[in-house]
């Protein structure tokens, strides 16, 4: 299950459609755990993210409520992950709060500069202090990091940048990268390319950085990752 937390995002990240929605509000934890029990009378659930629209974060005390809830409908708190742009009091607070979920990353740029320019949430909270965060957390929790890291073709996808990429999550034991296909969202990027991602793979793999690519799911209707956002207000 792909889980929202939120009505809109406020943190509009350039190649993603839920930023260029208004923000609504935060959704409450009766809508976020309805959005499970919706499924679960179709079919039996065993996974979560919370990956759907907006910052889990922002919203984190319903987040974690519903993450307490979850192993009652099925999903395990080790089948469970919060994503995060890089919310860093949100980071901070799951380092010691809350159940022993899986935490993610949405990085997709190895240095400030790029991040700052597709991630603005990147001027408030640096790189370096999220990945920071994210150490403490993984030497807490003794689970690994997930790195998301899209694949947008001429902007984040170098070998350059892999080597980059590699020198920030070193020593390899502390994150598992996911390489991310595009999703066409209408905006100014495309994607990379098959090739263009397993070079950027095989960089990371060859400094013993563990990445796969990620399985894209929803695209025909317009509900895979960065592409969710209502066409109308309800």
């Amino acid at each position: 299950l792909c889980l929202s937390s939120q009505s809109g995002c406020p943190l509009t990240c350039s190649f993603c459609a839920t930023g260029t929605m208004k923000f609504g509000r935060n959704l409450s934890e009766s809508e976020i755990i309805d959005q499970a029990l919706h499924f679960r009378r179709i079919e039996p659930v065993n996974h979560a993210v919370f990956m759907g629209m907006g910052e889990p974060m922002m919203n984190l005390d319903n987040v974690l409520a519903v993450c307490e809830r979850l192993p009652d409908v099925g999903i395990a708190n080790s089948h469970t992950t919060i994503s995060t742009v890089g919310w860093l009091p949100g980071i901070e607070r799951v380092i010691t709060e809350g159940p022993a979920v899986r935490l993610a990353l949405s990085l997709h740029a190895p240095n400030d500069a790029l991040r700052s320019r597709i991630m603005p949430v990147n001027d408030r909270y640096s790189i370096s202090q999220v990945v920071e965060a994210c150490r403490e957390w993984r030497h807490t929790r003794k689970r690994k990091v997930f790195i998301e890291y899209l694949m947008l073709d001429g902007v984040n996808d170098s070998p350059e940048l892999a080597h980059e990429l590699a020198d920030l999550l070193l020593p390899k034991n502390d994150f598992k990268v996911n390489l991310i296909p595009y999703n066409p969202s209408g905006n100014q990027y495309s994607g990379s390319s098959r090739e263009a991602i397993g070079r950027f793979r095989q960089t990371l793999m060859s400094r013993g950085i563990h990445a796969t690519v990620r399985l894209t799911r929803g695209r025909d209707i317009d509900a895979a990752c960065g592409q969710l956002a209502a066409r109308a207000a309800a």
